[in-house]
């Protein structure tokens, strides 16, 4: 796999995310376009490769978000071990399957930030010139128009995502150690 490509692909999307996010957003909630990478990566590379490039694509969202460090990096690195896992049992390039896996992994992972803020205290984030920022609470709402958005732009965005197999130079030779 080549890394370096990956991770300019990773910021670009990230970019494209903050960027174009209130353009098509829906009731202002935007698709996560990184869960859609997260998807796609489980479903092409081989399993280690995908689980590490998972995690990191979570790190790198988490660097910019006002959530604690961690918090994406954990849930996309879930999102990558049920969908590596379940990825050997189906047929990769379907569309049902980018909006089955879309839909689990961002149910997932709309869980575990709808938990998190459920048990963390709603306590100030930062003072920024006197002004208490506290923290951005995530409703079920939010997360629920964002999982079908998502998941509704999963068959184009993976679909499309597919055809730069050859550029990221995933080993489909070594995939799942040799268990497809």
């Amino acid at each position: 796999m080549r890394w370096l490509l990956y991770f300019i692909f990773a910021y670009v999307l990230l970019g494209i995310q903050l960027g174009a996010g209130a353009f098509i957003s829906y009731r202002d909630v935007s698709p996560n376009l990184l869960l859609l990478l997260v998807v796609f990566i489980s479903l092409s590379a081989p399993r280690e490769e995908a689980l590490l490039g998972c995690f990191l694509i979570g790190a790198l969202q988490d660097l910019i978000a006002l959530q604690p460090v961690g918090l994406f990096a954990f849930s996309y690195g879930m999102v990558a071990i049920l969908v590596t896992s379940m990825a050997e049992l189906v047929r990769r390039n379907h569309p049902l399957t980018h909006l089955t896996f879309t839909f689990i992994g961002g149910s997932v992972m709309g869980m575990l930030l709808i938990v998190h803020d459920y048990f963390r205290p709603a306590g100030p984030v930062d003072t920024v010139g006197g002004t208490v920022a506290h923290a951005i609470r995530i409703g079920p709402r939010v997360v629920g128009v964002s999982v079908i958005y998502t998941t509704l732009l999963a068959p184009v965005v993976i679909g499309l995502l597919q055809q730069t197999n050859r550029l990221f130079a995933f080993d489909v030779s070594n995939r799942r150690r040799g268990h497809v």
